[in-house]
């Protein structure tokens, strides 16, 4: 039994979202149409030992909880609004440990502007999770979601990818919000999504969602360090990083407007017509691999 798989066997037993869902659940955010823009709403969590080394600064490990639903809004091309926090700590956390925990989440909540607006907290006979629920918005016309990618759309990505942990990337890296608003924005994307679990295992969510299949070409993914192989840039994940599928007439225009010299933004495959699928340069299909907690 794989996430989605689970998910998908979830989905089926509840009942149809109504027409005050825009986004119902399968994408990185819900949305609630509120008013003239979207609810988008998005909940996360961080399990020590699974998300961040025991050893890991509490501050550092914190700032990932709220760095990586950030990271889901910037998906779905939004502004991040409010959070909600339940955290559950075991004996080996003392109280100075908590607070340096929740001093992460609130520094990297003020460079957001994101209001803490609530939570839990609860004692744990051994384990340690945290659990942070975020809320932002978006214009119903500028929402992306993964179902949108097209035969001839170029698929393109933010960033470096692997070597995630070696690199302590995991911890520090920077949410694409500022990028995927802009690419909301200015209504480039007809899909989007973030990389958290694998780069090629979270395109073929975009592939299944859009019923699409990809060529893509491994040797174009840019890698995060010079040491970085391949096959660590495609499946490492924890990347935090945007893919956007873009109609290929609209490439040029994105590539000579793009404002943001710090971030590459570099094209690594073409979506297909037929079953969902990733395919080498060469036609071959690409393993998947990538992380699933299920697996």
């Amino acid at each position: 039994m794989t996430e989605d798989a689970f998910f998908a066997r979830l989905f089926a037993r509840l009942p149809a979202p109504d027409s005050t869902w825009a986004v119902p659940p399968g994408d990185d955010c819900a949305a609630l149409v509120h008013g003239d823009e979207l609810l988008l709403i998005a909940v996360d969590q961080l399990v020590g030992a699974k998300h961040y080394f025991l050893d890991t600064p509490p501050e550092a490990a914190g700032r990932k909880l709220l760095a990586r639903n950030l990271s889901d809004i910037a998906a779905m091309g939004g502004i991040p609004t409010a959070c909600l926090l339940a955290g559950a700590f075991g004996p080996r956390r003392d109280l100075a440990w908590i607070e340096r925990f929740y001093d992460g989440i609130i520094e990297l909540a003020k460079e957001y502007q994101v209001a803490m607006i609530g939570g839990d907290i609860a004692s744990t006979p051994a384990d340690e999770v945290a659990s942070l629920t975020i809320l932002g918005r978006v214009e119903p016309d500028r929402v992306c979601r993964r179902s949108g990618a097209r035969s001839g759309d170029a698929l393109l990505v933010t960033g470096s990818f692997g070597s995630s942990l070696g690199t302590g990337h995991h911890l520090d890296f920077t949410p694409r919000c500022r990028e995927g608003r802009w690419l909301a924005e200015y209504r480039f994307p007809s899909a989007m999504m973030d990389v958290s679990d694998g780069l090629l295992l979270d395109a073929s969510r975009i592939c299944r969602a859009s019923g699409v299949a990809l060529r893509l070409d491994p040797a174009a993914v840019p890698r995060r360090t010079p040491q970085t192989t391949v096959a660590e840039a495609l499946h490492d994940g924890e990347d935090y990083e945007l893919l956007v599928a873009v109609p290929a007439d609209r490439l040029p225009a994105l590539r000579a407007q793009w404002p943001f010299a710090d971030v590459p933004l570099t094209p690594v495959g073409e979506f297909l017509p037929g079953e969902p699928a990733i395919l080498g340069p060469d036609g071959t299909p690409l393993p998947l691999g990538g992380y699933d907690h299920l697996a």
